[in-house]
């Protein structure tokens, strides 16, 4: 006997339902590392000012995009949940590792070059970004300042 070739439509539902959870949480993570990546791929970046001036501006922009990065990793660990110490940790590491990966990608790319000072920086705008989006939802969504027992 043949077996029926029509689906069940509710186990298709339940199969997007990962689907739908990762273009909403992650995918935006995934797009803000590619811009990172492909900023990271352009060659020489054009000195602003002098030596400290140069030097100041290009460690504000590591930090202000890793703090996207961190803002945007903590969204995707925590979701609509209670944010813990745990995901933030979670989106100080991702950003220092992806710091550390972008800073080994610029050594191959011609007129750019590597520093592992400006990882420190990328871990800071990781911690950054996730300190605005715990406070943004704190103002939003009343979720509780207190540390509690459980260590949240």
């Amino acid at each position: 006997m043949e077996q029926s070739t029509i689906s069940n439509p509710k186990s298709k539902i339940q199969n997007l339902k990962p689907t739908r959870a990762f273009v909403r949480w992650w995918l935006p993570v995934l797009l803000w590392m590619s811009v990172i990546f492909i900023g990271s791929s352009i060659g020489p970046i054009p000195r602003v000012g002098g030596k400290v001036t140069d030097s100041l501006v290009h460690r504000i922009a590591h930090v202000l995009e890793f703090a996207v990065l961190g803002a945007l990793v903590l969204r995707a660990s925590s979701q609509d949940n209670q944010i813990t110490k745990r995901e933030i940790l979670i989106t100080v590491i991702v950003a220092a590792l992806y710091g550390a990966s972008d800073e080994y990608h610029q050594r191959f790319t011609p007129g750019r070059s590597s520093e592992g000072l400006a990882v420190l920086f990328d871990a800071a705008g990781g911690l950054l970004g996730a300190w605005i989006c715990r406070r943004w939802r704190q103002r939003m969504g009343g979720e509780s300042t207190d540390e509690g027992a459980n260590g949240r």
